[in-house]
């Protein structure tokens, strides 16, 4: 497969994440009065959340330019199918009531960390590559870094329950006007 195509598969796959949305629509913020974007339906369990075979690089290029098109921060998750704390933060976001709002503040894109590529993104972006998973940046919309997770921290937020996942984003909503 061209890595031309392998990219667009890659997006492809990540977009399909968010069940509901086309690639189109994730590119669009909500216009005012509009009706709201549907919410994701629910996640099968055993789903795989990160697309192995996806190169980070291009993933994180390709979903900036989405932030950068929408005016919406990106949010990188790093981690693994295997990972626990993933998944839980996976469904967190994903929480038919959270996602609607989420999805109009953040493009998420998810990074498989257990290759030797994408994980030396970790280092790049500054992660500490033994600290549990998920890892989370996030960046304006200009691609300036704005938070780093490098700790382990969102795992620890993981494990207290989607509630706790959710209050962090919601802690960090940007304002808009009425």
């Amino acid at each position: 497969m061209s890595p031309r195509k392998r990219s667009a598969l890659s997006l492809g796959l990540t977009l399909g994440l968010f069940a509901g949305f086309s690639p189109a629509a994730l590119g669009e913020q909500k216009k005012p009065g509009g009706p709201p974007p549907a919410a994701a339906p629910a996640l099968q369990r055993s789903a795989p959340i990160f697309d192995s075979d996806a190169i980070g690089k291009r993933q994180i290029a390709d979903y900036q330019k989405v932030a950068l098109d929408s005016g919406r921060r990106l949010l990188i998750v790093f981690g693994t199918n295997e990972c626990g704390p993933c998944r839980a933060f996976n469904r967190a976001i994903h929480e038919k009531q959270f996602f609607a709002a989420f999805i109009n503040q953040f493009v998420p894109v998810y990074i498989d960390v257990s290759s030797g590529t994408n994980a030396s993104l970790l280092v790049d972006y500054h992660l500490n590559p033994a600290a549990e998973q998920p890892g989370i940046v996030i960046l304006m919309p200009d691609a300036r870094v704005v938070e780093v997770l490098a700790q382990g921290e969102m795992a620890a937020l993981s494990r207290k329950g989607d509630a706790a996942v959710q209050e962090f984003f919601l802690a960090r909503f940007l304002k808009t006007e009425k």
